[in-house]
């Protein structure tokens, strides 16, 4: 039963994913606005939401104008004295539970100290995840709910490279990066390196970065980093595998350039088959491999910017 549940919760990480990529193509995965101050997070909690919640919720920010990336459940609204303007749409977002399962009696329970003093096996006890969704409004919404964030500061505009310079420079342990007169940009992980055409190659030089961002959030997957599957062991061009690496590198130079405040239009020439291919590959791919792909991405990023 438990099984079924957590599958069905996948199933809609799954379905929001493909709904954001049919509708919006590779322009789902910017940001609502530039900068890290704009990320989402619970405004009651202060902690900012990761894996394809972060995609999620910057969609509706963008989509319905709200001025606040700040969300928060209708129950934390009314236990606070707030109250919901009237129309308010609220979105859904996933959360991952970790808990304790008895594979003797198949019993869970929130951790090993709680197993073991209900009598459980401590080598029969393996820890699991539950995924779960519950909904979210934000507080543009909520009347009598005041922000965590002071939204009167100004934030300064930053002369777009530069912007891209900084990530760039930010990112601790990073592979070299090599730019060489050729047309070839890669991560090439058996020397941790970063081969890209040189900047005078671009049409536009914000679309060197973006190339870059995308080959940078490969290299996180590399073992002495985040160690992720389709780095360390990749098994092949057009395989299911492959499919959500550059599913994982795409969405989070996307997520970069908007951060990044620069405007790149590479996503624009021949985007539809790209965009095509990941969706034949996400609609064929079991509903487990989606939240690990948004969750990686997420994680990718956070690595870049020492999150």
């Amino acid at each position: 039963m438990m099984t079924k549940k957590k599958f069905a919760v996948e199933n809609l990480v799954k379905e929001a994913l493909l709904k954001g990529l049919e509708e919006k193509g590779l322009q789902w995965f910017k940001p609502w606005k530039a900068g890290a101050f704009h990320a989402p997070i619970n405004n009651a909690s202060g902690r900012r939401y990761n894996g394809i919640n972060v995609w999620i919720l910057n969609a509706a920010m963008h989509d319905r104008g709200y001025t606040m990336n700040e969300w928060t459940t209708f129950n934390n609204i009314t236990s606070r004295g707030g109250k919901l303007k009237k129309g308010a749409k609220s979105e859904v977002v996933f959360r991952k539970d970790k808990f304790v399962l008895d594979t003797e009696k198949r019993k869970a329970y929130k951790d090993e100290e709680t197993a073991l003093k209900a009598g459980a096996n401590p080598d029969a006890l393996e820890t699991r995840w539950s995924l779960k969704y519950y909904r979210v409004f934000n507080i543009t919404d909520a009347e009598g709910i005041a922000p965590k964030r002071d939204y009167t500061t100004e934030i300064a505009e930053v002369e777009p490279i530069q912007a891209a310079e900084d990530i760039i420079a930010g990112y601790l342990n990073k592979p070299s990066i090599a730019e060489i007169n050729q047309g070839q940009a890669f991560y090439r992980p058996a020397t941790d390196e970063v081969v890209m055409p040189k900047k005078e190659q671009f049409f536009k030089v914000d679309n060197f970065y973006k190339v870059l961002f995308h080959e940078l959030v490969h290299s996180t997957g590399h073992e002495t980093r985040l160690k992720r599957k389709g780095v360390t062991d990749i098994d092949g061009f057009g395989t299911e595998q492959y499919a959500m690496e550059e599913l994982i590198a795409e969405s989070g130079a996307m997520m970069l350039v908007g951060m990044a405040g620069i405007c790149s239009d590479c996503d624009d020439t021949n985007s539809q088959a790209y965009v095509n291919g990941w969706i034949k590959a996400i609609k064929e791919a079991p509903a487990r491999a989606i939240d690990y792909a948004m969750s990686q991405s997420t994680k990718a990023v956070d690595h870049i910017l020492n999150l």
